[in-house]
């Protein structure tokens, strides 16, 4: 137990971690809000069993837990409720913190962005190069987000007759309506605005002034 008693406000949020034996309960790497701080001696009043809400969880002896309980007294400890996520409450007292967030802590989730293409040929890979790279450059330029784009499969292998295969690729070729990459349509705008910027010029210097 630490000598110090860091009693974490009310709502606080991220991420906290305990020192021995309350780290077994606290996982620094989850998110939890404070939600209850109460005084031992009300918990007490209310006819909590302290032992099996936060020692038996943890492992300490029943034998045992009445010292940690008024050394935890004495040094004016609260209980704290920690809920995470999926609203499963930890009982810590506060003389076991190790660190949390001092303010407010803000929700991140690894956010993963898929689309399946069902059965496809390997040699769409090769094909899926320059939109990997296109939905790269969208996220970046529409969220700000620089995203790991990556080509991968289910382990589900299928298999196709020749000529069905020829008409899956008939067919979905003949429903490709932008086949150009983003460098190419790049240039073809730069091309386009040089010959418009080239034809004002023209236009300008053969303009008959009053």
């Amino acid at each position: 137990m630490a000598d110090t008693n860091m009693i974490p406000s009310m709502n606080a949020a991220g991420r906290f971690e305990a020192i021995a034996p309350f780290d077994q309960v606290v996982d620094p790497a989850k998110y939890y809000v404070v939600e209850g701080l109460e005084t031992i001696g009300k918990m007490e009043s209310l006819h909590v069993n302290l032992y099996d809400l936060m020692f038996a969880p943890i492992g300490v002896p029943q034998d045992q837990y009445g010292t940690v309980l008024s050394r935890a007294r004495s040094l004016g400890a609260v209980v704290v409720t920690l809920m995470d996520r999926n609203r499963v409450p930890t009982y810590v007292f506060s003389t076991y913190f190790k660190s949390f967030p001092v303010t407010d802590g803000v929700l991140y989730e690894n956010m993963v962005l898929t689309a399946s293409l069902g059965p496809c040929h390997p040699d769409m890979a090769t094909e899926l190069t320059d939109t990997m790279e296109h939905v790269k450059q969208t996220i970046l330029n529409r969220h700000g987000i620089d995203a790991t784009v990556r080509l991968g499969t289910v382990p589900q292998v299928a298999y196709t007759s020749r000529l069905q295969h020829e008409a899956f690729e008939n067919t979905r070729k003949a429903k490709i309506t932008d086949n150009q990459s983003d460098v190419a349509r790049v240039y073809e705008m730069e091309q386009l605005l040089l010959s418009k910027d080239a034809y004002i010029a023209q236009l300008e210097a053969n303009q008959v002034k009053p």
